[in-house]
């Protein structure tokens, strides 16, 4: 092996703890390659892709990323730890600091490197937050993002898709992981809001479901190595006019899968 290729070998393995670009660009051109096209040509489309872009305003900020990823589990834990509901079973109205339960030691228990004052703060400004007679409440089981928290976030779960794609796709049965999809290529475009209120409604109550259960296994383990672990579930749109290379007529019996059925890939 060369010097240079051993450079990018190295590199490649630091990817994902330091360049998230660049994990993110490698995972998606070993896919790309796996299903068949040239690398050559991936250069030359990223490169005109590149072009036509204009440098950010902003320098990218790794360190921003984990704590947007990790402060929703603030809102989760207040809302099923015992410790932090009222008598009516929904989380407590609580102080910024005291002797007992309060909003420094909650966030303590999630990010216990940060600094409780700036992550109460940030949840005010996403909306997680609001004040209430001196005290603090969630405004809700879930925060929603907005303007650049909410790119940073996306690319968070753009990066986790490709992640469990790459694993998948490079063929290793015994280590894939899930990835399930229901496609319809007929679908009417005037039920789609309609589709869209099912799944949030739907996809909501099941993440709630999920959370609970790692934050239950995130207790029962006490030692051992620890990771990042998420289930994401999103919906996704064809632009309108734009199709699939159209598959050649093929001759004699077939057997036909019904619309809107869900694949099942490498598990």
């Amino acid at each position: 092996m060369n010097t240079r290729t051993s450079q990018r070998s190295r590199r490649l393995r630091a990817a994902p703890r330091e360049d998230f670009a660049f994990e993110c660009l490698s995972r998606l051109a070993r896919i790309l390659v796996r299903c068949g096209h040239s690398p050559r040509a991936l250069v030359r489309d990223l490169r005109e892709i590149c072009r036509t872009l204009k440098e950010p305003s902003k320098p990218w900020d790794p360190t921003r990323l984990g704590f947007l990823v990790d402060v929703p589990h603030v809102i989760a834990l207040w809302h099923s730890d015992p410790s932090y509901l009222g008598p009516d079973g929904q989380p407590a109205a609580l102080p910024m600091r005291a002797g007992g339960p309060s909003l420094t030691a909650l966030i303590k228990r999630v990010l216990p490197r940060d600094d409780p004052d700036s992550v109460a703060n940030a949840l005010l400004r996403m909306g997680g937050l609001r004040k209430h007679g001196g005290r603090y409440l969630p405004t809700g089981r879930h925060l929603a993002y907005r303007q650049n928290s909410a790119r940073l976030h996306s690319m968070y779960a753009l990066m986790g898709m490709l992640r469990t794609v790459d694993r998948n796709v490079a063929g290793a049965k015994s280590a894939a992981i899930f990835e399930r999809s229901a496609v319809n290529p007929n679908f009417p475009v005037a039920a789609l809001p309609a589709l869209h209120r099912r799944l949030k409604s739907r996809a909501s109550e099941l993440l709630w479901d999920f959370d609970g259960y790692m934050r239950r296994r995130e207790r029962h383990f006490t030692g051992g190595a620890r990771t990042r672990v998420g289930v994401e579930i999103f919906a996704f749109e064809e632009p309108e006019g734009v199709r699939l290379v159209e598959r050649p007529p093929t001759r004699g019996k077939t057997r036909t899968r019904p619309y809107g059925r869900s694949r099942r890939r490498n598990t």
